[in-house]
């Protein structure tokens, strides 16, 4: 049985919690206020979604989570514990109902949140794919034009340009052959077949 209850968060405790290892991988990017509560074992359901954002310092792509619904989370409580949720570091109150006690959700109120929370996961792994994809197949133009650079002129039109790479790659200097077979590395990571099964998965 489920009985689920509105929390109201203080400020900063939906942000996301420090990197800790030894939690399992779905418990990778919890919040604060998550953590907190499954520490005390409490479930807790916090409607989020995901970004990613440029940092400000390294320029490196990162994957952050934000709530749906600022200032709130969800908890289920069939024992009606109140008390020792409210016990919990980051728990301000519970949101009351027009007879003053804790508001009880319905069940398909949660549900729907857990699929718009789902729909726009899906939506964001897609998107983040196309990026990817877009990011792959500009590096591989690039490096094409790097080989076109620097291999012998007149290449049989049928011969792929890794396949020309590597049967010219032994007449080439020390310096040049080992700049074309990290080109040539490279190139085939990117055209593997991982991000084709990544949209399987995300899709």
């Amino acid at each position: 049985m489920s009985r689920w209850y509105a929390i109201r968060t203080a400020p900063g405790y939906q942000r996301m919690a420090a990197v800790d290892e030894r939690l399992p991988e779905s418990r990778r990017m919890e919040s604060i206020i998550e953590r907190n509560c499954r520490k005390d074992g409490f479930d807790i359901f916090m409607p989020s979604f995901y970004r990613e954002l440029k940092h400000h310092r390294t320029n490196e792509i990162i994957q952050k989570r934000f709530p749906f619904l600022v200032g709130y989370a969800f908890v289920n409580l069939p024992r009606l514990n109140f008390e020792e949720v409210r016990s919990v570091e980051g728990v301000v109150c519970f949101l009351r109902g027009a007879n003053y006690g804790p508001l009880e959700f319905p069940d398909s109120t949660i549900e729907a949140l857990y699929f718009a929370e789902h729909e726009r996961r899906q939506a964001f792994l897609y998107e983040q794919h196309c990026r990817r994809e877009s990011w792959r197949q500009e590096r591989v133009h690039h490096l094409r034009g790097q080989l076109r650079k620097i291999l012998p002129k007149g290449r049989k039109a049928r011969v792929s340009m890794v396949d020309q790479a590597e049967m010219a790659i032994e007449s080439l200097s020390p310096q040049i052959k080992e700049r074309v077979q990290k080109i040539i590395s490279e190139l085939n990571g990117l055209t593997s077949d991982v991000e084709v099964e990544n949209l399987r998965q995300a899709v």
